[in-house]
C-alpha cells in the first residue's frame, strides 16, 4: 500500500518507524566513530529470497512452513486473526489461553439463549470508516450479520449539573448552568462560544497542516507530542481550569484530557472527512464473530510463561498447576502489555523500550452495567425508539433494545475516573453482593429519565437482574484497552511493532497498532506480526502472499525505502550486541550471518 493510499493514523505510524530506525542506526554510527553512510546501498525493499538481499538464508529458508510450529498466547481477536492466517499458510500452531473462555476483549454475556437476552461487555460498536476497512472485510468474509448503532436518536435525555435536557430551546444560552453568570465557574465568553467551537479551534491548524503536507504537519504535531489535551489547552489555548473541566464533562468521561493531544488529533483525522459516520453492531453480539473465527481454526490449550533461547521456550501451567514446556519457532504474544509483564519475559532480549511499554503502558479503565428489564420501558414510556446515548455527568448511558419482549439496557458504560469510582460496588461474581450498585443505577436512570415519568419504584418493580464488569480487575487483561499518555505513542509505539528474541517473539494486539483501542488494531497487529515473521525466515514469498489474501497492512512499510525487512532484521539482535559491534556491517552480519550488500541509512 503506497503512502498516498493510507490513512493518516497509518502514515503517522510510518513516520514514527522511519523516524525512529534513522536515529538508532545514527546513534550507532556516532557511537562507534562511522562519518560515512553504509556502503552498497540496497533498498529494503529488494526481493527476498535473492543471493543479493541481506535477509536471504534465515535459519528455517524454504523448510517454511513444513517444519516449523508457531505459538499463539491469547485467543483474543488478534490470537485468533494470527490462527486464521496460519493455517491458511499450512504452518502448524498451538494457542495458548488462560481463560475459559476464548475471544479476548470481544466479550459478550448472555442472560438467557433467547434472542437479543445479552449486551457487549467489550467491543460493541463499529464505526463505517476507512480505517476500519479490514474488520468489515472479516465480517462479509465470515457473513457476521450487521445493524444499525445508533450514536444519537430520539428523545435520548442529557443531564449536567442536576439540570435535565436537552434543553426546550436548543439556543439557550448555558442551559446546564456552568457559567460565571448563571453562578458558577466557566468564563461566560467560553460558555458563548461553546465546546464544540473550542475544539475546533484547537484541531483545525494541524488537521488543516496535515492534510496539505503530511511530513509537515507531523513535524508541528511532534512539537506538542508530550502535551496531554489538557496540558496543551492550558498553555498554548491559554484556556483555565474551570474551562478545561467544563469540555472534557461536555465531550468525554473524566480524565480523557490526560491523554496525548497528538493522538487526539490522528484519531480526529480518521473521522475527518466521514461526514455522518453510520456505525454499526453484530446482531447476536461480538461472541458471534469470536464463534466464526473459531470455526475457521483448530483447538487449542492454554497458558503461557515465555523465554527465550534457539527456540523460544514456552512454559505451560495447565488445570492441575503441574508445568510443562514446549518448545517454538515463533511466538505470537497478543496478551495485553500489563499481562505480559507478568510473564518470565528475562531471557526474551527485549529491547529496553519494550519493557518499558509493559511496565508503563497506559490502559483505560472501563466498567459496564447491563440491566435486564421485564419490559423496554425505554421504548414504551419514553419514546427512545430509535436507540441511541444518553449524555450526562452521571456515569450511565443508555442503548436501545427489542421493544416486544423483556430487553436489556446499557444503564452504564463509564471509563476513566468515572469507572473508578463506580468499580468498587463491582464483584467477581456479578449479580451476587451488587446490593449498591444495583441502588445506584436504578436510582440514577430515575433521575435521568425522570420527566418521562420514570421513578425509582417503578425500575425497581421492572428489574429483573444485572450483569456488571470492570476490565481493571480482571487478571487476563488488567485494563480495557491502551489509551497512551503523552510521548507515550510516538517513544514506545515503534519498539512494540519490532520482533525480539531472535526474531521469533511478536508482540501482537490492539495496543501494538496505531489503531489501538479499535478490534481493527488487533486485527492489523496480528497480521503485521505475521508477516514480519515470514521475513525473519527469508519467505517473503509467502508474506506477499498473507497481503494478497487478507489486504494490506497500513502501517507496514514496503515500497520504496519501506521499514518491514529492517524492523525484521532488528528484532533478530539482541540490544546489547549494539554496543559491541564495530560497524553498522557488523551488525547486519550478527544478524544474518553472511555478508552482502548493507541498507542504507534511513532518512529522517
Amino acid at each position: 500500500m503506497g503512502a498516498d493510499e493510507c490513512s493518516f493514523t497509518a502514515r503517522y505510524a510510518r513516520q514514527l518507524i522511519r523516524g525512529n530506525i534513522a536515529r538508532e542506526l545514527h546513534a550507532f554510527n556516532e557511537s562507534h566513530g562511522v562519518t560515512e553512510p553504509p556502503v552498497g546501498g540496497a533498498h529494503i525493499d529488494d526481493p527476498v529470497g535473492t543471493d543479493e538481499h541481506p535477509l536471504e538464508g534465515g535459519t528455517l529458508d524454504k523448510c517454511l512452513p513444513l517444519d516449523v510450529t508457531f505459538c499463539i498466547i491469547g485467543a483474543g481477536a488478534a490470537g485468533l486473526y494470527t490462527a486464521m492466517i496460519l493455517k491458511e499458510l499450512g504452518i502448524p500452531f498451538d494457542i495458548l489461553e488462560a481463560s475459559e473462555r476464548v475471544g479476548g476483549r470481544m466479550y459478550t454475556h448472555r442472560f438467557s439463549e433467547a434472542p437479543n437476552d445479552y449486551y457487549d461487555v467489550g467491543a460493541m460498536r463499529w464505526p463505517d470508516i476507512p480505517v476500519m476497512n479490514k474488520a468489515f472485510s472479516l465480517f462479509e468474509e465470515l457473513h457476521i450479520p450487521l445493524i444499525p448503532y445508533h450514536m444519537n436518536g430520539k428523545n435520548t435525555p442529557m443531564m449536567f449539573n442536576n439540570i435535565l435536557g436537552p434543553p426546550v430551546n436548543p439556543l439557550e444560552f448555558d442551559p446546564y448552568k456552568f457559567s460565571v453568570k448563571n453562578g458558577s465557574m466557566v468564563p461566560d465568553e467560553h460558555v458563548a462560544m461553546g465546546v464544540q467551537k473550542i475544539i475546533q479551534r484547537a484541531c483545525a491548524p494541524y488537521f488543516q497542516l496535515l492534510k496539505e503536507n503530511v511530513e509537515e504537519g507531523f513535524k508541528k504535531l511532534m512539537e506538542v507530542d508530550n502535551c496531554s489535551i489538557r496540558e496543551y489547552m492550558r498553555t498554548h489555548m491559554q484556556l483555565d481550569y474551570y474551562t478545561i473541566q467544563w469540555m472534557e464533562t461536555s465531550t468525554a468521561f473524566s480524565n480523557l484530557f490526560d491523554q496525548a493531544f497528538s493522538e487526539f488529533i490522528i484519531l480526529g483525522l480518521d473521522f475527518f472527512d466521514a461526514e455522518d459516520t453510520e456505525w454499526k453492531c453484530i446482531d447476536g453480539g461480538s461472541a458471534v464473530v469470536v464463534s466464526a473465527m473459531l470455526d475457521k481454526i483448530a483447538p487449542f490449550t492454554r497458558i503461557a510463561l515465555n523465554r527465550a533461547q534457539s527456540k523460544v521456550e514456552v512454559k505451560l501451567v495447565g488445570p492441575s498447576g503441574q508445568p510443562s514446556m514446549r518448545q517454538y519457532d515463533t511466538v505470537f504474544n497478543t496478551t495485553p502489555l500489563s499481562c505480559s509483564r507478568n510473564m518470565d519475559l528475562v531471557d526474551a532480549d527485549l529491547h529496553p523500550a519494550q519493557r518499558d511499554a509493559l511496565r508503563c503502558l497506559r490502559y483505560e479503565t472501563c466498567c459496564k452495567v447491563a440491566i435486564k428489564f421485564r419490559t423496554p420501558w425505554w421504548i414504551v414510556q419514553c419514546g427512545i425508539t430509535e436507540g441511541g446515548v444518553a449524555l450526562s455527568d452521571l456515569p450511565h448511558h443508555t442503548m436501545h433494545d427489542d421493544p416486544n419482549k423483556p430487553a436489556v439496557l446499557i444503564a452504564s458504560y463509564a471509563m476513566g475516573q468515572d469507572a473508578q469510582r463506580i468499580a468498587c460496588l463491582i464483584s467477581q461474581d456479578s449479580p451476587i453482593g451488587e446490593s449498591q450498585l444495583k441502588e445506584l443505577m436504578l436510582r440514577d436512570l430515575a433521575r435521568l429519565h425522570a420527566t418521562s415519568g420514570i421513578t425509582y419504584d417503578f425500575l425497581a418493580a421492572q428489574y429483573i437482574t444485572h450483569h456488571a464488569f470492570n476490565w481493571s480487575h480482571n487478571p487476563l487483561t488488567s485494563g480495557s484497552f491502551a489509551l497512551f499518555g503523552p510521548g507515550q505513542f510516538s517513544h514506545l509505539y515503534p519498539y512494540l511493532v519490532r520482533p525480539a528474541a531472535d526474531g521469533r517473539l511478536h508482540f501482537a494486539g490492539e495496543a501494538s497498532s496505531v489503531h489501538h483501542a479499535w478490534v481493527v488494531g488487533a486485527l492489523e497487529s496480528a497480521q503485521r506480526a505475521v508477516i514480519l515473521s515470514l521475513l525473519r525466515f527469508g519467505r517473503q514469498d509467502l508474506a506477499k502472499k498473507v497481503e494478497e489474501r487478507w489486504g494490506p497492512v497500513s502501517e507496514l512499510e514496503w515500497e520504496g525505502q519501506g521499514t518491514a525487512h529492517v524492523q525484521a532484521m532488528l528484532g533478530r539482535l539482541a540490544p546489547e550486541r549494539m554496543t559491541t559491534l564495530e560497524t553498522i556491517e557488523g551488525v547486519l552480519l550478527e544478524c544474518f550471518a553472511k555478508r552482502g550488500q548493507i541498507l542504507e541509512c534511513l532518512e529522517a
